[in-house]
């Protein structure tokens, strides 16, 4: 309804339903650029599409091709294909057992199909090899998932450990709040619920825009909040252009008759 009232109102400024479309479809693009970013993952995702058959041609071709795989393998991963995954990055994994993308994407891969020992091992693995490999999230993926599976408790630890090598990350702090929230202790996570408020609120703009929506999870009043206030915009801007009169039409005179020549003689 919301989106029909502000198509019918650029119709009204414009005068053209074509550009008052555009004009439509451009302002929510600008509106994603600046808040979630549905486009850009869209059109990544595509990219993956696209990609993908020609890395698994590539690798029918050559097995030996490692590059190809893990390749192959993140993108599955990112897909939620996390079984196929596994069979296209392992071969990778023992053939250079040092191949971080590989043992990362593998251990999420295994954590995802229920191998937990294994996955961990490798992202374990990764974090000591290289502690910011992937701005460090391998402590950060073995607490998430430790979350979902509903181990709260042993979610703490390796989160507590991401946000105190990474203290300005929005996400780290939030996923650690429901981790301490699960575990029982209401007031640490309510303190690392406010302190993703105030990362998120002193981030630069571009960060801003990769943490929107753990900020917005870490506190949920503040997009209804700004939700109300754009339908209320919305709503006065409408009743506005109802009070506006129309434009006057010029007034045309009506058409005279021709007058009759006299048919009398």
């Amino acid at each position: 309804m919301t989106g029909w009232m502000q198509f019918s109102i650029l119709w009204w400024l414009t005068g053209n339903p074509l550009a008052a479309a555009v004009l439509l479809l451009l302002g929510y693009a600008i509106a994603d650029w600046y808040t979630f970013g549905f486009l850009r993952v869209l059109a990544h995702a595509l990219r993956n599409l696209r990609r993908a058959p020609g890395l698994a041609r590539q690798i029918a071709v050559n097995p030996h091709d490692r590059r190809a795989r893990v390749e192959l393998g993140e993108i599955l991963v990112e897909q939620g294909r996390f079984a196929r995954a596994i069979e296209v990055l392992r071969p990778a994994a023992q053939q250079d057992p040092h191949d971080l993308p590989a043992l990362y994407a593998l251990g999420v891969a295994c954590l995802r199909t229920g191998k937990i020992e294994e996955g961990e091992l490798f992202l374990r693995e990764v974090h000591g090899a290289d502690p910011e490999f992937r701005l460090g999230r391998a402590p950060l993926e073995l607490g998430a998932h430790r979350l979902r599976r509903g181990d709260a408790k042993g979610a703490v630890e390796p989160l507590s450990q991401y946000v105190a090598a990474h203290p300005h990350r929005v996400e780290g702090h939030y996923v650690l709040s429901c981790a301490l929230g699960r575990a029982g202790d209401a007031q640490a996570a309510d303190r690392e619920r406010r302190r993703a408020w105030e990362e998120y609120d002193t981030a630069l703009p571009y960060q801003r825009r990769l943490e929107r929506r753990w900020a917005w999870r870490a506190r949920p009043s503040r997009p209804l909040l700004y939700g109300a206030a754009a339908c209320a915009g919305v709503l006065l801007l409408a009743t506005a252009v109802k009070r506006v009169p129309p434009p006057a039409a010029g007034r045309i005179p009506p058409p005279t008759a021709p007058a009759r020549a006299d048919s009398r003689e």
